[in-house]
């Protein structure tokens, strides 16, 4: 039988923060034009894929989290 993890509400809230950062510092690139849209792509992709492969995470959170993202 496989344990079963719930991701706290801190926890939660740190994967939100570090997106909220994250978006922060894309904007502060954009500015200065040194976006590049191909590492951009990457890092949404890779993000919505370590969000979907948590087993900390339920269902619900990790849709919570996407749709917050808007991935």
């Amino acid at each position: 039988m496989q344990k079963v993890y719930f991701m706290s509400f801190e926890e939660k809230q740190y994967i939100i923060d570090a997106w909220d950062e994250h978006l922060k510092k894309h904007n502060i690139r954009f500015k200065f034009f040194s976006s590049n849209a191909t590492q951009e792509e990457q890092f949404d992709t890779d993000f919505k894929e370590n969000i979907m492969q948590s087993k900390k995470l339920t269902y619900k959170e990790k849709d919570e989290i996407l749709q917050y993202a808007e991935l």
